[in-house]
Formats: structure tokens, sequence, C-alpha cells
């Protein structure tokens, strides 16, 4: 999976979107339309949004850590270092927040270490952690397994998590795998961490990447001019996107039946979610249109400030004349969302400003 540079303006509109779709998770706005209509939205439609993320970090990251040599480690460590850096930040940042919902109460040595290894210090800061592990153990996969042996395990990671997320109620009969997964959860709260869901959705990344540009993973750099002659086409536009549909419906169809059956254990992971994202990311990939390194800074934005933007509103909403922004769950969604995108703008806006001086004067 070769770093190789592609159009990104659909990766980039996309971003915003599925910032706004976490943040949908998070506020359930169609719970004053209908419980079906908000499941689907907010557990089958917006659980695009984190294989998403991960898929564009597999693409643009992973490629160069998996290369052999001195320099895959330094690049490892500086990724470690950049997203370690912005996780304890923002977990300063909601620090307070979590101490007054009363998150860190009686709160002991190992779980502060399940905290900051695998949930975060708030609810949506375990994706920090996630990547960082994931990334690092592809990277010690790229050392002893060549790249089909690290899809296979990275798949077998996957359906391992599964059985301790949307199919959790089904281990009940295979007691061996409801006994190891009850183990597991001693040590995490939840599968879809950086051990079963991330690196997955990270080598697809860099495969869907570099298969639409032409280009493979290589376990050898001395079989790489040879491997790229037999490189397979990259599906066509409709291949792509009635894959898509198809795998939306059968996902769609897997999680209300999986409901049905009280499996549902948490909703993060659904077997036909690989199909859907294989496609849709595909889709982004086709979009021709210019690059948008705002829009990437205004979605990072969105999804580590929407949180805050959701208490701060929950807050004004005990005021007597904001009270329907509590009872309208869809008010309720829409106000996070524009307070988060203007909080984003400002901040972005600032940046730019402040990056433009500097160059005024550094001439």
């Amino acid at each position: 999976m070769m770093h190789a540079t592609t159009n990104t303006g659909g990766l980039d509109k996309f971003r915003l979107t599925a910032a706004l779709l976490v943040a949908a998770i998070h506020t359930s706005p169609l719970t004053c339309v209908s419980g079906e209509a908000d499941f689907f939205l907010t557990r089958i439609l917006a659980r695009v949004a984190v294989p998403f993320f991960l898929m564009i970090t597999g693409q643009f990251v992973l490629p160069r850590v998996l290369k052999p040599g001195a320099r895959a480690r330094r690049r490892l460590l500086r990724y470690l270092v950049r997203t370690g850096g912005l996780y304890l930040i923002c977990s300063l940042l909601y620090l307070p927040l979590g101490i007054y919902a009363g998150h860190y109460k009686e709160l002991t040595v190992s779980g502060l270490t399940r905290m900051l290894v695998w949930d975060g210090p708030f609810y949506h800061l375990w994706y920090f952690p996630a990547c960082m592990l994931g990334m690092s153990l592809l990277y010690l996969m790229s050392r002893r397994l060549g790249p089909r042996s690290m899809t296979l395990a990275c798949t077998l990671l996957y359906m391992l998590g599964l059985s301790g997320d949307s199919y959790y109620g089904l281990t009940q009969y295979i007691p061996p795998l409801r006994g190891l997964c009850d183990l597991g959860f001693h040590i995490w709260s939840y599968t879809r961490n950086g051990l079963f869901l991330v690196p997955l959705f990270l080598l697809m990344g860099a495969h869907v990447g570099g298969q639409h540009q032409g280009t493979l993973c290589h376990e050898k750099r001395a079989e790489e001019k040879s491997n790229t002659r037999n490189q397979p086409p990259a599906p066509g536009t409709w291949a792509l996107a009635a894959g898509l549909l198809l795998s939306l419906a059968g996902m769609t169809g897997e999680a209300f039946l999986l409901r049905c059956l009280d499996s549902l254990r948490h909703d993060s992971m659904y077997l036909l979610l690989v199909p859907v994202m294989y496609c849709l990311y595909g889709l982004l990939l086709r979009i021709n249109c210019p690059p948008c390194p705002r829009l990437r800074r205004m979605s990072t934005l969105v999804y580590i400030l929407h949180p805050a933007v959701i208490v701060a509103v929950r807050l004004c909403a005990r005021l007597p004349r904001l009270l329907p922004l509590m009872e309208q769950s869809l008010l309720h969604y829409l106000a996070v969302c524009l307070l988060s995108l203007a909080a984003a703008w400002l901040l972005t806006a600032l940046r730019d400003c402040t990056a433009k001086h500097h160059r005024q004067r550094g001439r």
C-alpha cells in the first residue's frame, strides 16, 4: 500500500458530514420522529463516520509507516507524538467537564489505565488512543507478516470484535467465545477500540487509496515493479454505487435483525460495514473537485468540540424560553451542529488570519 497523492476534494467534503454524523450519534436527533428512524440514522448510517476517518489515516499515513527501514520507525514515532499531543490537549480541555459529570469518582489505578488506553477521559476521545494503538500494531505486524497475512490477521481481529459488539448476544450459544469476551471486558469497555476495530479500516484505507492510484502494498521493495502489473483494476463508479446501495441495505437489515434478537451490546461494528466502507470510500475518491484544507481543520474541530457544545446547549436549554431545545431532539441537534460549525469556522479563520499576519511580517 504505497503512499500516493490523489484527489482529496471528495474526502475533504465528506469529513464535515462525518463529523456531524458523530454529533448525531451523541444527540439522537430523530427520537422525536420515531425510535426506528433514529436507530437507522445514529446506529446504522452514522456508523460510517469513524471508519471513514480511519481510512483517511490509513491512506495518507499508514503506507509510510509500513515501509521497511529505520525511517518508518521515525514516521511512526512522529505520528504517535502528534496524535498523543492532540489527545493530551483534548483530555485537558475536557477534564473540567469530566469532573462536573462525575466521570472520575472513585477512579482506581486500573480504571485510570482503562480510561487512558481504551475509553478516553471523555466519551469521544477514545478515538485518539485507538488510532495510536492500531497504527503501532500494524507497524509491528508489517515487520513479521506479509500483506495477505496482515489482512487476514486484521480481519480475524475485527470478527472477534464483532462478538463483543453487535453480535454479543449470540455468543451465549458459544460459551468459550462468551467467556473470552467477558474476560476482555475486564480490560476494556468496548471492542470498538484500537485492537479490534481500527487495524482493519486503516489497512483498507491504504488499500483502496492505493488501488485507485494503481499501487499495491509490497512485501519486499524488490518485488514492487513485477507486482504492480498484477494489480487488479479498481471497480468502476457504477459498480461501487451498486455495491454501496446493496451493502448498506444489507447492513440495515443486519442491524435491525440483531436488535430484534437482542444481540447488541454496542452497535459500532457490523459485518457488512466493511463492504459499505470499501464502496463509499472508493466513490469519494472518484469525486473530481479541488482539495479543501479548511474543511479538514473544521471537521477535526467539530469532532473535538461538539460534546462541549452539547453540554452548553443543555445548560442554556434550562432557560424557560429555550426549553424546546431539549424537548425537540431535532432542534437540539441542529443547535449543536450550528454552534459547533460556528466555533470551528471562527477558530480556523483566526488561525488563517494569524498565519497570514506572520507571513506578512516575515516579508
